[in-house]
This record gives C-alpha cells, sequence and structure tokens, in this order.
C-alpha cells in the first residue's frame, strides 16, 4: 500500500477573477488512515477550499495532489476520474436521488468509476451484494434494500449516504457539514459509525464543520481561518 498523503496542498491560491484572493493555504497534508477535523465560520471559504480538493475549482498558482498525482496538472475531464476513483463525498444536503431505491443510490459511485467498482467485487461478490452487506454494517435492515430513498427518516438517509461514500474503499471521505440537522447525542453517534466504517475500510477523513465541539473525535483540527492567508471580512 502507498505510504504518500491522500491529500497534499502546496502554496494553493484561489480567486474567481485576477483581482482577488479567497483563498491562499501554504500547506495541508492529510496522511493515509487519519481523521481531520476542518472548522470555519460561514464565508470563511470551506466550501471553496472543498471544490478546489475534489477538482471542481482550479487554483491560479499552487499544487493539490491526490494519493501523488498533481490535479492542477490535469485536464477537467481527468479531474473527474481522479475525484470518482479516489474521493466519497458526503453532502450536507445528502443529495440522494429519491427516485432511486438505497442499493442504486449506493451503488452509484461504481458506475462513475471502475476503480471502485473493481474494490467493491472483490472475491467475486457483486457490487449490488456490497452494497447490501454495507448497508446491513451501518445499521439499516437488509429488507430496505430496494426501498426508494424518499420514504426513509433523514438518520437513515444519512447511513446511505455513508455507504455511498464508502463503497468500493476511496481514498478519501470528505464530510461536508453532515451532521448540521441533528441534535448533539445523532451528531456524536452518527461521527461515531462513521468514524467506525472509514477506519474499517482504511480510508482517511476530511470533516467539515463549524462546531467545535465535534474536534473530539478526530486525529487533528485543523481551524480554516487560521490556515487561509486571507483574511475574510
Amino acid at each position: 500500500m502507498s505510504t504518500k498523503p491522500v491529500l497534499e496542498l502546496y502554496d494553493v491560491k484561489f480567486g474567481y477573477d485576477l483581482s482577488e484572493t479567497l483563498i491562499h493555504i501554504d500547506e495541508l497534508r492529510i496522511a493515509r488512515g487519519e481523521s481531520v477535523f476542518l472548522r470555519g465560520p460561514s464565508g470563511s471559504g470551506k466550501s471553496t477550499l472543498l471544490g478546489l480538493i475534489g477538482g471542481v475549482l482550479h487554483p491560479r498558482e499552487g499544487h493539490i495532489s491526490i494519493c501523488g498525482t498533481d490535479i492542477t496538472t490535469l485536464s477537467s475531464g481527468k479531474r473527474d476520474e481522479m475525484r470518482a476513483d479516489h474521493l466519497g463525498i458526503i453532502f450536507q444536503q445528502l443529495n440522494l436521488l429519491p427516485y432511486l431505491s438505497i442499493i442504486q443510490n449506493v451503488t452509484l459511485p461504481c458506475r462513475f468509476s471502475s476503480t471502485r467498482a473493481d474494490r467493491a467485487n472483490k472475491k467475486n461478490v457483486s457490487v449490488a451484494d456490497t452494497a447490501r452487506d454495507l448497508i446491513k454494517d451501518l445499521g439499516l435492515d437488509e429488507t430496505f434494500a430496494d426501498r426508494k430513498v424518499g420514504n426513509l427518516s433523514i438518520g437513515q438517509q444519512q447511513r446511505v449516504a455513508v455507504a455511498r461514500a464508502l463503497i468500493g474503499g476511496p481514498d478519501l471521505i470528505i464530510a461536508d457539514e453532515p451532521t448540521s440537522a441533528l441534535d448533539s447525542d445523532n451528531r456524536d453517534r452518527f461521527i461515531e459509525l462513521l468514524d467506525t466504517q472509514r477506519k474499517r475500510f482504511d480510508c482517511s477523513l476530511l470533516f467539515v464543520s463549524h462546531d467545535l465541539s465535534l474536534a473530539k473525535h478526530f486525529d487533528r483540527s485543523v481551524d480554516l481561518t487560521t490556515l487561509n492567508k486571507v483574511k475574510m471580512p
């Protein structure tokens, strides 16, 4: 297994036009298997930073490497491939497709990435069967597998979103404020569940939130207002 960090940013600068700089980060690294809590208030640039890491945005200067590949040198299409192969994303609004079943939602990343499909298909087990095992491990009744996700509770939908992010063992899970709608007890339980599963798959985790009380669950905490050399008003 590679010992390279799953994520490296060096001297990254970004602005939507040449007259402004919104992000200037000297260095950020996440080691393989490490869980990192990234804290920042609204307007601090969290979404912009995640767009850069995911290759949706392109920096004006600097380098961003995913598993040793500098994505700033890649075309837009190749950056999309890197994101599909190496990143599992849990969105704040979950972004599940309500007209698809649980299994169809969980296996969706494998339709866009043959790399993740191959990982999920180890030992001649189908991707669908891997997804069924995963949702069972996450505490969902396996009889739910063919239900439409629009019929599930928010807590159940969050578990489906975790399963979708984990399937195929991506190198880095990015969780963007996924607990903002939960009370404190359910937030803690959700994070513990996520951490247990990502350790099982040997994934690194970048968890983004404005809630500092969650930092205790992670190996390391990073404050974006300190990391970013551009001070937001």
